[in-house]
């Protein structure tokens, strides 16, 4: 059985969430500088070793959030050449398959994407605004229509998040994405900003215990 929600209009972001948002992105980012400057550098050196220096040391894809394309980044954690054989053959490059297949992984990515580092740099789309700290997972186009034909439109009235209640809940609840997704959105709807806000950093605090645990996206 499909599960549908009613919620098709765009909801936009409280002033106090979108100021938290940027408040603690630049923190993280402050935070994790090193970290940054740490995986470029492995990724780099594990690039020239498989003869491809010129391999970017960010993914970039487009993906959904609140109905809009945009460009969303992680590390670069695939084989250069999975990738482009992908391109060559002009197929859908479906990130989360790839992950799934750690044959298609680099080194690094195999370490880094069980415990989530790989998404470090969404940081930046959250800065910008593309995403909020805590939303609904974005999808890519393909998956995002297939929601949308179900009458699933949780990835439409709210900016997709870097975390979420879905995210963190992940193996410890029974309660599908979607319902997950339908409660965090009503709540926005139902209760004030510094509720929301509150309720943010909640979700925030849940999820490094699904990092710990180390067992991927």
């Amino acid at each position: 059985m499909q599960e549908n929600n009613s919620l098709n209009k765009k909801i936009p972001i409280p002033k106090l969430k979108r100021l938290f948002d940027i408040i603690f992105s630049l923190f993280l980012l402050m935070i994790f500088s090193p970290v940054f400057v740490l995986f470029s550098v492995t990724i780099f050196i594990e690039h020239v070793l498989r003869g491809k220096i010129f391999a970017p040391l960010l993914y970039v894809e487009k993906r959904v959030s609140q109905g809009e394309l945009f460009n969303f980044i992680k590390f670069n954690i695939f084989k250069p050449r999975v990738i482009t054989k992908m391109k060559n053959k002009n197929l859908f490059i479906h990130t989360k398959i790839l992950e799934h297949d750690h044959k298609s992984l680099t080194l690094i990515g195999n370490i880094i994407q069980k415990i989530y580092l790989d998404e470090l740099p969404q940081l930046f789309n959250v800065l910008k605004g593309d995403m909020s700290m805590v939303g609904p997972r974005p999808v890519n186009s393909e998956v995002y229509k297939k929601l949308l034909y179900q009458g699933v439109t949780t990835k439409t009235v709210i900016k997709a998040g870097l975390t979420g209640g879905a995210q963190a809940s992940k193996g410890l609840s029974k309660e599908s994405h979607i319902k997950i997704e339908t409660e965090y959105i009503n709540y926005i709807i139902n209760n004030s900003s510094w509720r929301v806000v509150l309720n943010d950093i909640k979700i925030i605090l849940r999820t490094p215990r699904i990092i710990f645990r180390a067992e991927g996206i």
